[in-house]
């Protein structure tokens, strides 16, 4: 794969690194000095570390003001089964996920980050606060949406919530979903992208950009199957004893602070699923609508969700 490792970053202090952690390997991408507060990005979805190759500059440089920003470390981490990532045959629950990036955090030499997730990655975040609170300082979440609440909203409006209950149940198919996500080098990959962003930013070269990333992503041997497991449990858990387990984990309210973050043109953003995700957080939370964005706020509008994540937490 040699899109996302030779692009992924302009700036010469970012670096590939791999860490050890429940027994697999994991690579994130890091930028910023290693005393500084760290903020952990996950991505979603047929993702990876180049995801947030917007992001992480605008983090770790100058304020709009033209000031320094404060220092942070930044590491935008693949996911298990994704990318330079151990390709494990299991693990591909919200639990074991939230314990992997727990683990980063250690692995990295932090007592704690602020999360940033996006899509599945936003799941995996409020997971993380539930299972391990002294683990995050807070969570920012892009297109995503509270485990619960998500669950609870497909249960009583799956009309709704047609883009995200069609995806999962077409998951669950055996090998078909996988042969579609590599068939015509990915070219179904690309094309969610394009629909799923904001219609004015189809023609751009940072779209084009990431439409080819995504295809060379979902062609790494494995991708495309272990993708497709994380959906397959988010569907298979609630009919079955640990979907109620699982529920039992997660507090009426986190002690970290979220921010909930949603495109105003994102064809499954929910205002009624924001609102109620917000109010699972800490005091302060919030639900936060960019105007003119889709799906991928941190793609779309990187100055704009790097202000949201500075303002969420001072980085100082």
């Amino acid at each position: 794969m040699t899109g996302p490792s030779s692009n992924a970053m302009s700036s010469a202090d970012a670096a590939h690194k791999y860490v050890h952690t429940r027994g697999i390997r994991l690579h994130v991408l890091v930028q910023g000095p290693p005393d500084a507060p760290l903020v952990l990005l996950i991505h979603g979805f047929g993702g990876g570390h180049f995801d947030w190759r917007e992001l992480m500059p605008e983090l770790c440089g100058t304020t709009d003001a033209g000031n320094p920003s404060p220092p942070v470390r930044v590491a935008a981490v693949d996911l298990r089964g994704y990318g330079r990532s151990d390709k494990t045959p299991r693990g591909y629950d919200l639990t074991t996920a939230a314990s992997d990036m727990c683990g980063t955090i250690r692995a990295l030499g932090h007592t704690d980050a602020l999360v940033v997730g996006h899509g599945e990655g936003g799941l995996i975040a409020w997971t993380m606060a539930a299972h391990e609170p002294r683990r995050v300082r807070g969570i920012v979440t892009l297109s995503s949406a509270h485990p619960l609440v998500l669950a609870r909203s497909v249960l009583l409006h799956p009309v709704s919530q047609w883009p995200r209950v069609r995806a999962s149940l077409y998951a669950q198919l055996p090998r078909l979903p996988e042969r579609a996500l590599r068939r015509n080098g990915s070219e179904a990959v690309a094309q969610s992208f394009r629909q799923q962003v904001a219609p004015g930013f189809r023609d751009t070269a940072t779209c084009r950009e990431h439409e080819e990333l995504r295809r060379e992503a979902m062609q790494i041997d494995k991708v495309a199957h272990l993708s497709c497991e994380y959906r397959r449990w988010t569907l298979r858990s609630r009919l079955r004893p640990e979907g109620g387990d699982f529920n039992r984990t997660f507090p009426a309210r986190t002690e970290a602070p979220a921010v909930c973050v949603d495109g105003s043109m994102d064809p499954a953003y929910s205002p009624r699923i924001a609102r109620r995700s917000a109010t699972r957080g800490a005091d302060d939370s919030s639900a936060e609508l960019l105007y003119g964005v889709g799906h991928f706020p941190h793609i779309e509008d990187a100055p704009s969700v790097a202000a949201i994540i500075r303002d969420a937490e001072p980085l100082s």
